[in-house]
């Protein structure tokens, strides 16, 4: 497993991207240094235990592996930010500690969603392809959710499946990313291949590389 994104875990404390997750998420002010704190708490977990990881992936046609044409590939990636995090988050809930863990879930929202951010560049500048969509297990019919434990059996015990097809650690990704070397063809909003409209969703004219 590759350790996660150092640059952005090192945006993490920074000034400017607090101030824009308080903003975005409606922090008073006076929240701000409770922020600050969870961030710091959450920072020498994450240096320890956030990881990615990719690999090529092939459409399954009759019984066959194979990619749709030639002006596509796909591959599989997960992204993980480690046990530690979900340990801290009940710990602060245990306490009664509701807004703390609150501020947990939102920070490692956007620490992932900027993950995508620096996946997408790192296989432009490794391969030359860049991503055109995003597919999310469960949303469309050819990745169905029962797909995924076979995919992350090679992760275990770092990253699992349970019955549910709850990812564990909880704050984990997975999903096929659809590559092409088109610059004509642009990427899609990485929302726009998942059909949770959840309080994180993201405009379909947004995506990874114009910085969501």
């Amino acid at each position: 497993m590759a350790a996660f994104f150092t640059d952005v875990l090192d945006r993490l404390l920074n000034p400017e991207f607090l101030t824009g997750v308080r903003k975005k998420y409606h922090f008073q002010d006076a929240q701000a240094d409770d922020l600050q704190a969870v961030a710091e708490a959450m920072l020498p977990i994450l240096k320890k235990e956030a990881f990615w990881k990719r690999k090529p992936y092939w459409i399954q046609s009759s019984g066959q592996k194979e990619k749709i044409n030639a002006d596509k590939t796909y591959e599989f990636a997960v992204m993980s930010l480690g046990s530690g995090t979900d340990y801290l988050q009940e710990r602060y809930t245990k306490s009664g500690l509701i807004m703390q863990s609150y501020m947990i879930e939102v920070l490692a929202c956007e620490i992932l969603m900027q993950g995508y951010d620096a996946y997408s560049e790192y296989v432009l500048n490794k391969t030359g392809w860049h991503p055109l969509k995003y597919h999310f297990f469960g949303s469309e019919e050819v990745f169905p959710l029962d797909m995924l434990p076979g995919l992350l059996e090679e992760y275990t015990p770092q990253i699992t499946c349970n019955s549910a097809f709850c990812m564990l650690p909880q704050k984990s990704v997975a999903f096929i990313c659809e590559l092409t070397q088109d610059e004509k063809q642009q990427c899609e909003s990485v929302c726009s291949g998942c059909t949770n409209r959840c309080s994180f969703y993201t405009a379909a004219d947004s995506c990874p590389e114009k910085g969501i």
